[in-house]
């Protein structure tokens, strides 16, 4: 919808919208009163009926109205006006890190020290405050040009950030941030520390000294491996002093990392060494390797660690971590600008190990198609079941084990409609139709065994209409077998209202394979949330993996 024009907050006029986020669009703005630039920060309609995101929105205020630093944007209002919920800054208009870095590709090491200080300073102001970032990254850090013409930062996006002193307004034990600048503890699902922005300011001075993250991949597993292994290579050029602040800051270990008040004192002392030092020529990577803009076009991604089963101790996994080989495409839909991520698996485990537990790698929510009805839909249902192949057994109410595949089709809704295309009875009169569907509301996650570094792709999906309808899918690797479970949860109460329905025996073909199950139906009580639980198990050469996913909270 265009807003331009609009008066909102009875202050504000919108001018036109300069960014997106996670929670909503950004639109330059001006305050009526002044004469102001402004900045318009409006939560998504769609979020509005999410109370624990619209806490979160506002909660950006408070963190912001806490912070006062030069070096944090400042908020001016926030406003509730109808429908509509909005956040009022500075507007700040330079351009983002991520811009400058686009149109000079690096930034000489002095002035990288000079600007990394900046960052250092507002972070200490936040750290001291309880306040962690959380995903600290060059599209979160705006610019502007001071007296003398130099670049000035202003940090923005605390809308995901956690102050430590109060209860937490994400998922318990949540970790959200971008993968390219999450630290090697956020991906076990530890919770944020002033140490994990520190490491995150350390990928961001590597970047601007080298013109790209430290560690490059399209494949978020392959991601997660490098920063647990740490040790990113050294480009020529970059001096000693700003390459020891470096690698401080991405010390595998939290606590041998310096904190964001001892780096103002090191980087500013580092700029006036490096002063005139020149900055390393552009360098040569293929495009899909950078880091996308995903502050702006997409929503951060969270890793959900799941329950841990003790396992054996002192044991090294035996599962390897193999690039070359087969590949893997999965869509990471929103969660990755990327969104092909190529992968592969070797596995050779030890028989009699407990199922691991994996994290889920939770990505924004994806809208399918409605489904088309009648014939049309059983044929566009069949098409896709000859392009994709899937082997689908029988849903029971019970938990089957794993077995060699038996294909059981699972027969499709009755198709509502003529029995024939062309052929209509002259004497029946039409009836109404029935309320339709919604478009399918899928949460796509992602599920990471570390022990093995095997990523699974799961979605729960749900569709209101004259009843709910559920069904489920996972994607994992080829040669295993699994089960899926599909339940409906009442989201206050936590009971499951319909299910759990099984699908078992899966098999797992080529190099990945997804199977479904479902789509089943459901008629609770009206006036509720619900949403759609999946579990799952996969089992190949003895070991299994075992999990859960859960959708996005619907109400009926």
């Amino acid at each position: 919808m265009d807003l331009s024009g609009r008066c909102v907050g009875n202050s504000y006029i919108l001018v036109q919208p300069i960014g997106q986020g996670a929670t909503g669009t950004v639109w330059r703005g001006v305050d009526r009163s002044s004469g102001d630039p402004v900045a318009v920060k409006l939560l998504h309609e769609s979020l509005l009926r999410q109370p624990r995101l619209v806490t979160r929105f506002v909660q950006e205020r408070t963190i912001l109205l806490m912070l006062r630093h030069r070096n944090v944007v400042r908020v001016r209002d926030l406003f509730s006006v109808g429908e509509t919920l909005g956040l009022v800054m500075d507007l700040v208009s330079g351009g983002s890190l991520r811009d400058h870095l686009r149109e000079h590709h690096t930034v000489a090491a002095g002035e990288a020290a000079r600007l990394a200080a900046q960052v250092a300073a507002a972070l200490a102001e936040a750290h001291e405050l309880g306040i962690v970032h959380r995903d600290l990254k060059p599209d979160n850090i705006l610019l502007k040009t001071d007296k003398q013409g130099r670049l000035d930062t202003r940090l923005t996006d605390f809308g995901i950030a956690r102050i430590l002193n109060t209860p937490s307004m994400t998922t318990p034990n949540a970790v959200v941030g971008t993968p390219h600048y999450m630290a090697p503890e956020a991906f076990h699902g530890v919770t944020a520390s002033p140490a994990t922005d520190v490491y995150a300011l350390g990928v961001l001075l590597y970047e601007l000294v080298c013109g790209h993250p430290p560690y490059r991949s399209d494949s978020i597993p392959d991601l997660m491996r490098q920063h647990m292994d740490g040790g990113p290579e050294r480009r020529a050029g970059i001096p000693d002093g700003l390459w020891d602040v470096i690698m401080s800051c991405m010390a595998q270990k939290p606590r041998l990392r310096p904190t964001a008040a001892e780096l103002v004192a090191d980087l500013s002392d580092l700029s006036r060494r490096f002063e005139r030092v020149v900055a390393l020529p552009r360098p040569e990577a293929p495009a899909s390797a950078e880091p996308a803009d995903d502050a702006v076009d997409k929503p951060p991604m969270s890793v959900i660690p799941a329950p841990r089963r003790p396992g054996k101790r002192n044991q090294a996994p035996s599962w390897r971590w193999a690039r070359p080989g087969a590949s893997v495409a999965l869509i990471a839909g929103a969660m990755v600008a990327s969104a092909v991520a190529t992968i592969a698996w070797n596995f050779g485990r030890a028989n009699g190990e407990p199922p691991a537990e994996p994290h889920v790698l939770a990505a924004p929510t994806a809208k399918q198609p409605h489904p088309a009805s009648g014939v049309s839909q059983a044929a566009a249902q069949a098409a896709r079941r000859d392009k994709n192949q899937p082997q689908a057994t029988r849903p029971s109410q019970q938990q089957l084990p794993p077995r060699p595949a038996v294909v059981v089709t699972v027969p499709a809704p009755p198709v509502r409609g003529n029995a024939a295309p062309g052929k209509q009875s002259a004497t029946r009169s039409p009836q109404p139709e029935a309320k339709p569907y919604g478009p399918w509301q899928c949460q796509q996650r992602y599920a990471f065994d570390f022990a093995s570094k095997t990523p699974f792709a799961v979605s729960p999906c749900s569709m209101v209409g004259r009843d709910i309808q559920y069904k489920g899918s996972l994607a994992g690797p080829g040669g295993g077998t699994g089960s899926i479970t599909m339940s409906l949860q009442d989201a206050g109460s936590g009971r499951t209202v319909a299910g759990p329905r099984t699908c078992g025996g899966l098999t797992f073909g080529g190099d990945v394979a997804t199977r479904t199950c479902g789509s089943f139906a459901a008629t609770p009580a009206h006036g509720h949330d619900y949403l759609v639980v999946l579990s799952y198990r996969y089992e190949r050469n003895g070991r299994t993996v075992a999990s859960t996913a859960k959708g996005s909270t619907f109400r009926w």
